[in-house]
Parts: C-alpha cells; structure tokens; sequence
C-alpha cells in the first residue's frame, strides 16, 4: 500500500513538472525583451516594400514577383500596403 502511494505522489509531481516546463515567462524591459510594436512596424515597413505577400504572413515571404511563399506554399497575393511602382498585374488598361 506504502509502494502504490508512492507511485501515486510520484507520478503527480513527475506530471506536474511537465505540464510547467512549457510555460514560458514574460521578460521584463532590461533583461533581453523585444518590443514587440517595434518589430511589428519594422516588418511592416520592410513588407510595404515588396508587391506580392502571403497570406498567412510567414516571415520572409514577400517578394517583388507572383509565386508560392517557400514557408507555406501558398499563393502570394498583392501586398494592400505596397508603395513602390505599379505591380505587373494592375497595368493600366489600354483605351480604345
């Protein structure tokens, strides 16, 4: 009976560290954090200059030409925030 409490208390303890080793704790200013705003705005900076994004925003999938992003495999999609010259697919039409 002693031996199956044991095991009991053991397995308990054994789970409960598994269960908190995925938790990860927020750093504060100071120690090594990132802004995530910053980065947020860095990206979308760099991502406004590129023509063609994924859509499910994988990093470092935008690209000046159509394709598949190389994260996902998704089709790129024209970028909303591009800034630069008119992209391949929105020429203007020719009148007649």
């Amino acid at each position: 009976m002693k031996n199956r409490i044991l095991g009991i208390l053991f397995s308990a303890i054994l789970l409960a560290g598994v269960g908190c080793s995925g938790n990860k704790t927020e750093k504060l200013p100071g120690e090594g954090a990132y802004d995530t705003a910053e980065t947020n705005e860095a990206a979308a900076k760099q991502t406004a200059q590129l023509a063609y994004i994924c859509p499910m925003e994988c990093e470092g999938s935008a690209s000046n030409e159509p394709g598949k992003c190389p994260v996902c495999a998704m089709d790129l999609v024209k970028n909303p925030h591009y800034k630069g010259t008119t992209a391949p697919d929105s020429a203007a039409q020719v009148a007649n």
